[in-house]
């Protein structure tokens, strides 16, 4: 047993720095958890991608294999650079997007979080579920679920509701 490490459940390695090295058909695999605080941080810090402007933030805080789906989308997002490019095309529809975080519940595991948001913004360009930019303000809420690895975002999945963003467009006639 490598020194400084304590046995643990599940054929696993503890070391005290929330590093987990586990044994997995002969080879150590090291994998960090985070603590609740950290969680917090990372999710807060990534999260801000949201906000107009910021998507270059995937840069920093997700992992190069970064996968995103949301219930509304047609199909899941695999990267960082196609990531970017629907960031870029929903801050067009809202140059002035900002996201709030109302909560942020970290997992037991150390291993993903869960956020209740909303976000605020103008539609100021382009057509989006047939209404052209009208200038109307929006308020929408949603939930994300981010999955982590080794200190970064590896994955992103949720659900918007989309209902009220139509509605609040004037989609819904």
């Amino acid at each position: 047993m490598p020194a400084g490490y304590a046995p643990c459940r599940y054929t696993a390695l503890f070391k005290f720095s929330h590093l987990i090295t586990i044994l997995i058909k002969n080879h150590f695999v090291e994998v960090l958890i985070m603590n609740s605080q950290e969680i917090e941080d990372l999710s807060s810090s990534y999260m801000e991608i949201w906000n107009a402007g910021e998507e270059d933030l995937l840069n920093e805080f997700a992992d190069k294999d970064l996968t995103v789906n949301y219930t509304h989308f047609e199909k899941a997002y695999n990267s960082i650079s196609e990531y970017k490019e629907m960031l870029k095309q929903t801050h067009e529809f809202f140059p002035d997007l900002v996201i709030t975080l109302e909560e942020i519940i970290p997992s037991e595991s150390g291993r993903s979080a869960t956020i209740n948001w909303k976000y605020n913004g103008t539609h100021e360009n382009g057509n989006l579920f047939g209404v052209e930019s009208s200038g109307n303000k929006v308020t929408v809420r949603g939930m994300t679920v981010l999955r982590f690895q080794n200190g970064k975002v590896v994955e992103e999945k949720g659900i918007v509701d989309n209902l009220s963003l139509m509605m609040q467009l004037g989609a819904m006639g």
